[in-house]
């Protein structure tokens, strides 16, 4: 539990940071982060009797990623000017 909050501070200061100081790099790592994170819970095996405070715990890891391709898509790509070399002039 404490990895996942600490992964869920880590994923909201990005956010915030990319927020208060304009700068779009923040949030675009909060969404690398996120989208590694996604590949691992994702793809990772599960037993077949899978208990359900392990579902509980892998329903939150996808709340914590989702939250950071949020930031990562807000404040990150429709922020970045520059991006597809469609610079506003």
């Amino acid at each position: 539990m404490r990895t996942l909050l600490a992964t869920y501070a880590g994923i909201l200061m990005l956010g915030i940071a990319s927020l208060l100081t304009q700068n779009h790099y923040f949030a675009n790592i909060a969404g690398f982060i996120s989208a590694i994170g996604f590949m691992i819970i994702f793809f990772k095996d599960r037993p077949e009797n899978e208990s359900d405070s392990a579902k509980k715990m892998r329903r939150y890891w996808y709340i914590v990623f989702a939250t950071g391709i949020f930031f990562s898509l807000i404040f990150g790509s429709f922020w970045n000017t520059h991006m597809g070399n469609m610079e506003v002039r």
